[in-house]
This record gives C-alpha cells, structure tokens and sequence, in this order.
C-alpha cells in the first residue's frame, strides 16, 4: 500500500486573542509572502477559516480561524523538510501573543463545567507541543475518565489533535470499554484516523 505523503508540520500556536487573525494576516502581508489559500470563517456554523502565505519555496504558514472553539491559531507547514525551526523563531519573535502550554492546561483543570471544559480540552490538543508531554497526557487522560460523556468525547478530539503514537492503545481500550455507545465509535474512528496517517510509523 502506497504511503500518504508525508507533511511536517511546526506546533500550532494559539493566539491569545481569537480576533488576533487580522494581525497575522497584516504580519504577512508585511513580509511581501504569496497568499496562497484563503477560505473566509463561516459566521454561523462550525467551518473554520484559513488563510495561508508561501513564506519560502515549499514552506507554508498557515493562519486557522474556529469561531466555535473562540481560536485562531498558526502553524508551519511544508512536504520538503522537516527544518521548520527558523520559521518557528519567526513566529515566536512576531510580537503576537500567543497562550502557553500553562494556560492551556491550567484551562482544562480550572474549567467549572463540561461546557467550557470540552472547549479547554479540544484548545489544549490543538495547542500540544508535537512530542508527548506528562501535563498534557495526564489532562487527557483524566478528562477520558469523566463522568460526562461530552467531555470523554472532547478528550478523544483532543487526543486525535496530538497525534502522539502512545495515546493509539488508550484509544483502542476506550472503543471497547467505554459504557457509551457514542465515544466508543468516536474513539473506533481517531483510533483508525491514527492507522490512516500512519501515527509512529517511520
């Protein structure tokens, strides 16, 4: 079977401020990079927008606006190389504000209500460094504990977000184990979604 192209990809970063879009794009703009994509957020619904620039010859940076999840984020993308370093270092020395691993899961563990913790949870998998972390992992893995089965179902989304290889056993226990029938199959598909991408394959 012929393998999906490989792309690198950078962390996402969030923005402390979910209107912060316009700056990314003005930042952009401001280094003369080619707009390649540009899919406006839908106002009602739960399509995200995106917007992305060619920043050198196959290295995208890409600017995700969810209006459900109040989030915008970046991230550095490219299918040539895995090099992605010095872009990051642009986006860390941009002046934009962006949430930190504390504030994320410091979100998750104040969180008051599964409302706003399924939003937390989903942010904090969104914004997870690319290479496991306890903090994190103890967050998911709590959350997948829950009494309330939107919050299982919001930490198995976070979950998918990390891609991290060693969550791949957790998800297949929670597709046979769970005592409901709609994180089991939500857990069933991220654990086939994981196969598919070929998680911690090499």
């Amino acid at each position: 079977m012929a393998r999906h192209p490989v792309t690198h990809r950078s962390r996402r970063y969030l923005l402390r401020d979910p209107d912060g879009d316009e700056m990314v794009v003005r930042l952009a703009g401001s280094q003369g990079w080619e707009k390649v994509v540009d899919i406006p957020a839908k106002r009602f619904g739960s399509e995200p927008g995106r917007v992305s620039w060619e920043m050198s010859p196959g290295i995208f940076l890409t600017c995700v606006r969810d209006r459900k999840l109040h989030t915008s984020y970046l991230l550095v993308t490219s299918r040539m190389t895995g090099g992605l370093d010095s872009y990051e270092t642009w986006i860390t020395a941009s002046g934009l504000s962006f949430c930190t691993d504390a504030d994320l899961i410091r979100a998750v563990e104040g969180s008051d209500n599964p409302k706003e913790k399924c939003r937390a949870l989903v942010r904090a998998g969104i914004g997870a460094p690319l290479n496991p972390d306890n903090r994190y992992s103890r967050a998911f893995i709590e959350s997948v504990n829950d009494a309330s089965p939107d919050v299982r179902k919001s930490a198995i989304t976070a979950i998918g977000y990390t891609e991290w290889p060693p969550f791949q056993e957790l998800l297949d226990a929670i597709s046979q184990q769970d005592p409901d029938g709609s994180v089991r199959s939500l857990a069933k598909r991220m654990s086939v979604a994981f196969d598919e991408a070929e998680v911690g394959d090499e």
